[in-house]
């Protein structure tokens, strides 16, 4: 990375695209922090403030992946309707 190619990779495998991995491994990340989170504050072996940061933390985390799924609904949804919105025109 440098200065004239700040969204690069070093082999500038991936200029300007975030790799087809990255977002499953995001998102695998935050299932597991909503999963150490609701089994730390559930079963009570966190209590005070530490209760409550982790259940900061978890609902973060929840509304993130409340987020890519909302966003994931709308990518299916706009490639069923946009092939019958984008026809071919006859040239003239």
């Amino acid at each position: 990375m440098s200065a004239l190619t700040p969204d690069c990779d070093p082999d500038l495998a991936h200029c300007g695209q975030p790799r087809p991995s990255d977002g499953i491994r995001s998102t695998l990340v935050l299932v597991g922090l909503v999963a150490v989170v609701a089994s730390a504050v559930g079963t009570g072996t966190v209590s005070g403030v530490t209760a409550f940061l982790a259940g900061g933390v978890g609902l973060v985390a929840a509304l993130l992946l409340g987020s890519r799924a909302v966003r994931l609904g709308r990518r299916a949804v706009a490639a069923v309707h946009l092939p019958a919105l984008h026809r071919s025109r006859p040239a003239g």
